[in-house]
C-alpha cells in the first residue's frame, strides 16, 4: 500500500470514527471501549440511526439486491458470532418496520429485526475488527433508506437462492 492510499483509508477511517462518535453523549467514553479489552463500544441507537438487523444469509442476499438497483447503502455491521448483519437507517425507520414486519415471515422465523431508541449497537472503531464485529460498509456517508432496504429485502427473498434460511437470536 502507497502512503497516499494509507493516508486515505486512516482519513476516511477517523471521518467514520467520528460519524459514530457524534451519536453518543460521551465521546471519550466511547473512545475509552474502543481502546479497551473488547474494542467494542455501545452507541445509542435513535439519535443518529436506527438498525434493521438481519441474519447474514439473507442480509448478505440484500446487499447484493441494493446493489443490482445501485442504490445507495449506507453503514453495515456484521456481528460474526451471532450471524447477524446491522443496517444503519434513519432514526424513526425502526418503528415503521416493526409494524411492517408484524405477521411476516421475517418475523416468525426471528431473521428480520428493527431497533430504535432504548437499545445500543456495540460496535468497533471503523478499519477493526474486533470479537467477530467488523463493518462491511463503514459509516460516515448516507444511511440506508428505510424504503429502498425493504424492496431489497423483499427482492432478495423472492430469489430461490436466496430464501429466508437462519433465525436471527438462535
Amino acid at each position: 500500500m502507497r502512503a497516499g492510499e494509507r493516508r486515505t483509508r486512516l482519513t476516511a477511517e477517523g471521518d467514520a470514527a467520528d460519524w459514530l462518535l457524534s451519536a453518543s453523549e460521551d465521546p471519550g467514553r466511547v473512545r475509552l471501549q474502543w481502546a479497551s479489552g473488547s474494542g467494542l463500544a455501545d452507541l445509542p441507537v435513535g439519535p443518529l440511526f436506527d438498525l434493521i438487523r438481519m441474519a447474514d444469509d439473507i442480509g448478505t442476499s440484500v446487499i447484493q439486491a441494493l446493489q443490482r438497483r445501485d442504490a445507495a447503502t449506507g453503514p453495515v455491521m456484521l456481528a460474526t458470532a451471532s450471524h447477524v448483519l446491522s443496517f444503519l437507517v434513519p432514526p424513526g425507520s425502526a418503528a415503521e418496520w416493526k409494524a411492517w414486519l408484524t405477521g411476516t415471515p421475517y418475523a416468525r422465523r426471528r431473521s428480520v429485526a428493527a431497533a430504535g431508541p432504548g437499545r445500543i449497537l456495540r460496535c468497533p472503531r471503523p478499519g477493526c475488527v474486533r470479537q467477530g464485529h467488523v463493518w462491511l460498509i463503514r459509516p460516515g456517508g448516507g444511511l440506508t433508506d428505510s424504503h429502498t432496504l425493504r424492496a431489497a429485502l423483499e427482492e432478495a427473498a423472492d430469489r430461490p437462492a436466496d430464501r429466508l434460511a437462519g433465525a436471527l437470536f438462535r
